[in-house]
């Protein structure tokens, strides 16, 4: 997934005349693959952003509330939490 990226972003640091090819009008190759590193950039950091913040974790939602977590029925006492 990332060997594509990658290629052409070595491909345009090594030859700076590929990166120079204009696109539109005073736009280079190089300034349009600039923006969209930094496009998939903000994306990916939106993303996860908003994913990590739905995903929510039993144990921490127990610490955080105070009701001790319930463990596997029969569990002895020495598994609980540190209470």
């Amino acid at each position: 997934m990332n060997a594509i990226p990658m290629a052409v972003g070595v491909a345009l640091s090594c030859a700076s005349g590929f990166a120079a090819l204009p696109v539109y009008g005073r736009l280079t190759l190089g300034i349009v693959w600039g923006v969209l590193q930094l496009g998939v950039f903000v994306g990916s950091v939106w993303w996860y952003e908003h994913h990590a913040t739905r995903v929510c974790d039993p144990l921490e939602q127990s610490l955080a509330s105070g009701v001790p977590l319930t463990g596997a029925p029969g569990a002895s006492p020495a598994d609980e939490p540190w209470r």
